[in-house]
């Protein structure tokens, strides 16, 4: 037989100072196999003195590893090819698990990542991420402190999707309390109300030198946050379309579904325990989506890359299954590696940054020429106030996208008191052009008073 290392299988040629880590690194991550007598290149060259070494293990496992994990391990010897090998299977364990005499620091706790055993940083087990290594669900060990708590909008998800629980059902199958009947942080999570933000930021230019604007879409169901997040995103995404031989080509900014799979992911596997927001950032030539906690404790970067998932909460994850937000295929990041490549994802143990550059075709259709901004101030900050515009003004520039009009909508039902000037910073278009479609529109009203009023859109 021929033995190979891989992210379950440890091979030693001796037992050396190594050992107590690899140990260690398996009970703290997944099941394992650690073979002692196989060299590096899978040969078998066997142990002499067995009953030494088994007694050695035997030492090291009840004397050298805490919390005591004699439970979790099994050690044999094995007769193969002539020669005794040591096979040490290692089942994961239930706690964190450190060598005793460095204690709980990232000299003692470790992690299997790939084919190698890998010391936590301190920062990781400070901030308590260690949870991701358990097989219980973090978000739903941990006791919510946000009082009250209600369903009303997940029910009214749940319901147009074919799904049609009562609240007690609703708590019950979603998993969103404690074992002792408390509402978690899974609950407040998608609770009608509560303290957890959505951070949607928007800056002009290519740095964070000249900031625009920030919406917290957050304080309410994740759910929602997320419908009305992609509200925006729908809008600021602009597009072009042109003929290429009897073909038509539609463009956009981004592609909407790398876009989409980008913040789904940020979502579900962000550091919610801790308290971190996931931020949407909008540059003048790309969008950044950055999640907190980096990858779960476990993954590998080249499992992620290939799509395998291993979600911080599988019940976050089953939620968005069953409204139909992701799927089960995994095929969101290797869609955005096919777009953009593996260059789009930053990853490190503390966070993942997804960048997605705008398309450069897009953006130049959409550069119009800047109008000058020697308006009274009263009018740029007052949206409502019209000026005496040029009725000759063509009302077909060659570059203006055909669907100006429909992202003007978006904005306003985001924000029915969003100013014209705002308008046309998010959409990147000349203040006189978005003043001049909304005039001329049927469906875009203004209501109220000039200062305290609010736009409605005509159904």
């Amino acid at each position: 037989m021929k033995y190979f290392e891989t992210e379950k299988i440890e091979l030693k040629r001796t037992l050396n100072d190594s050992f107590e880590k690899e140990v260690v690194a398996f009970l703290n991550t997944h099941d394992g196999t650690i073979y002692i007598g196989i060299d590096d290149h899978g040969n078998i060259v066997g142990v002499e003195q067995v009953d030494k070494i088994m007694k050695k293990i035997a030492d090291i496992i009840s004397d050298s590893i805490l919390p005591n994990a004699q439970e979790f391990i099994h050690y044999s010897a094995i007769y193969e090819e002539g020669k005794i090998i040591i096979k040490v299977d290692v089942k994961k364990g239930n706690s964190l698990y450190y060598i005793k005499k460095y204690g709980r620091s990232s000299a003692g706790c470790f992690i299997r990542i790939g084919t190698t055993s890998r010391g936590m940083s301190e920062e990781q087990i400070e901030k308590g991420f260690i949870r991701n290594v358990k097989k219980s669900d973090e978000l739903i060990e941990l006791e919510s402190k946000y009082v009250p708590i209600t369903f009303n909008q997940l029910r009214i998800y749940y319901d147009s999707n074919g799904y049609h629980l009562n609240e007690d059902t609703l708590v019950q199958n979603l998993n969103l309390q404690t074992k002792d009947g408390s509402f978690n942080k899974l609950a407040e999570l998608l609770s009608d109300e509560n303290h957890i933000g959505l951070i949607y930021a928007r800056f002009h230019g290519v740095d964070k030198a000249s900031f625009g604007e920030t919406i917290d879409f957050g304080n309410q169901c994740i759910i929602t946050a997320i419908e009305r997040l992609f509200n925006r995103l729908e809008a600021e995404n602009f597009g072009m379309s042109k003929i290429v031989g009897a073909k038509r080509i539609d463009k956009k900014l981004v592609n909407m579904d790398c876009l989409r799979e980008a913040v789904y992911n940020a979502i579900i596997n962000n550091d919610w325990i801790n308290n971190r927001i996931p931020i949407i950032y909008r540059f003048d030539n790309r969008f950044e989506i950055m999640s907190y906690g980096g990858l779960p404790i476990g993954q590998t970067k080249e499992d992620f890359f290939l799509g395998i998932s291993r979600p911080r909460s599988e019940s976050l994850m089953r939620i968005m299954r069953d409204l139909n937000y992701t799927e089960r295929t995994g095929h969101g990041v290797p869609s955005i590696i096919k777009n953009y490549g593996k260059e789009a994802f930053t990853i490190s143990d503390d966070y993942v940054i997804v960048t997605l550059p705008f398309d450069k075709e897009v953006m130049q259709s959409h550069i119009i020429s800047s109008e000058p901004q020697n308006e009274p101030l009263n009018e740029l900050f007052d949206p409502h106030i019209e000026k005496n515009e040029p009725q000759n003004e063509p009302q077909n520039k060659k570059n203006e996208p055909l669907n100006i009009e429909e992202k003007i909508i978006l904005l306003i039902q985001e924000n029915p008191k969003i100013s014209k000037n705002n308008i046309a910073k998010a959409l990147n278009i000349s203040l006189s052009t978005i003043k001049r479609i909304m005039k001329n529109s049927e469906k875009i009203f203004f209501i109220g008073p000039s200062k305290s009023g609010h736009w409605e859109i005509k159904k």
